[in-house]
């Protein structure tokens, strides 16, 4: 397989300096003439970026800066990719398909990365990634299963919300189903093909750990239900003969509410009806965490201030589910940078003191008797799905507020890893 580096797919789109006023970088962007927006940089470190709109918007306010205006991106630094690997980077890129800045191993500036560009080199290798439709022709008469799933229930948590479930879904599917698996967001249905049929008590465990996550999630929110069917392509000739099926499956659900339903298509077809399970289950690996948050605090107490963010690396320890921590002061400002967990895999914006956090729901609910955990939301961190745990507490007569972000991956895991537990104590 053919190796890129990284900053080969970048795009060179001009930087701009952080200090120039509005109308000076007017007068760039006659100059550059094709781009919509230009890199922020200050001493070659990209900031972020600005775009021409913002600025034109603003040409009246002679006290802004390029650096005012500048709209923050993902980072990646520059790196080897094999060919093969080219469709992971499609990871990074959040739900808009906001550009990444590529910069180097000193965080100087080298380029953008955009998301039709991944798209464009990964179409040149075609054994790099085939969607899971383009597949389906050549299975047609073979011994493959097709799975599909959807959520019913969803249109509540708006655009964000619906993906991040259907993120948590496509999680779950890729762990429980060996093959190939495919999201579409357009129809909000999550695809698998594969040689192996689940067993019954395998799906049903499958869904009640969507079930978990989503009721640790999204607490205090209504339930939202699984629907999927399967059946096995060795019959299905066409594509013709393939939606008629599918469509007459998905009919046969349309009456099921309150409950989570999948149909096992086929000589001997089943069905399996899943309900949530009690909320104790829940509140106890809600008490885990706030149980071990605590911990986490008032081990800080006993530490140096000054030693606060060394001492934090040590958390990821005992915790590793925990993807960053930082500290808040009083008044909403950020007094740490974020404190990240060395082992992650995935890139991690840099959050410096002086970030404002007084509007975020967890600076407002921390209290000092309680551990707050917040609903999810994408992290400016990661843009992914996270939540984040949080506590105030007083250090030298001041009150501070420490979070933790715990990534929608991790919390997957948290929870597989609490059922398995607590089916092996029964």
């Amino acid at each position: 397989m053919k190796e890129f580096e990284l900053s080969h797919l970048a795009t060179g789109v001009p930087g701009i300096d952080f200090n120039l006023s509005v109308m000076e970088a007017l007068r760039a962007f006659e100059e550059y003439g094709i781009y919509d927006f230009l890199v922020v940089v200050r001493e070659n470190i990209p900031i972020g970026i600005v775009n021409k709109l913002d600025l034109i918007k603003a040409q009246h306010k002679d006290y802004l800066t390029v650096g005012d205006l500048a709209r923050p991106l993902m980072k990646l630094k520059v790196s080897n990719i094999k060919s093969e690997e080219l469709a992971y980077l499609l990871d990074f890129f959040n739900s808009s398909k906001n550009p990444i800045i590529i910069v180097d191993r000193k965080g100087a500036y080298m380029g953008v990365l955009f998301y039709h560009v991944v798209l464009h080199h990964i179409s040149l290798f075609k054994e790099i990634t085939i969607p899971v439709f383009q597949k389906l022709r050549s299975m047609f008469g073979q011994e493959y299963y097709f799975y599909c799933f959807y959520i019913s229930g969803a249109k509540e948590f708006g655009s964000s919300g619906r993906e991040s479930l259907q993120r948590i879904l496509y999680e779950g599917v890729k762990n429980s189903i060996p093959g190939d698996v495919g999201i579409s967001y357009e129809e909000g249905e999550i695809y698998a093909l594969s040689k192996v049929r689940m067993k019954e008590e395998e799906l049903k465990a499958f869904y009640e750990e969507f079930h978990r996550e989503f009721t640790l999630l999204y607490s205090e929110a209504r339930p939202v239900y699984l629907y999927g069917y399967c059946f096995s392509l060795k019959e299905v000739q066409n594509f013709e003969e393939f939606f008629r099926l599918s469509s007459d499956l998905k009919k046969r659900m349309e009456d099921v509410h309150d409950a989570s339903f999948f149909i096992f298509q086929g000589d001997k077809s089943s069905v399996v009806l899943c309900e949530y399970e009690r909320r104790e289950f829940i509140n106890q690996i809600k008490l885990k965490i706030k149980q071990e948050f605590e911990k986490i605090v008032e081990g800080l107490k006993r530490i140096d201030r000054d030693l606060w963010e060394i001492a934090l690396y040590d958390f990821f320890k005992n915790y590793p589910y925990f993807e960053l921590f930082y500290i808040i002061g009083e008044s909403g400002l950020q007094v740490s940078n974020n404190v990240v967990n060395p082992k992650l895999t995935y890139p991690v914006k840099v959050g410096k003191k002086g970030a404002d956090r007084s509007e975020k729901e967890y600076f407002k609910k921390a209290g000092y008797e309680d551990v707050f955990i917040s609903n999810i939301y994408i992290s400016q961190a990661t843009d992914d799905f996270c939540i984040t745990v949080s506590k105030k507490f007083s250090y030298g007569g001041k009150s501070y507020v420490l979070a933790g972000d715990i990534n929608y991956r991790e919390i997957h895991k948290l929870v597989k890893g609490y059922a398995s537990a607590g089916k092996a104590d029964r």
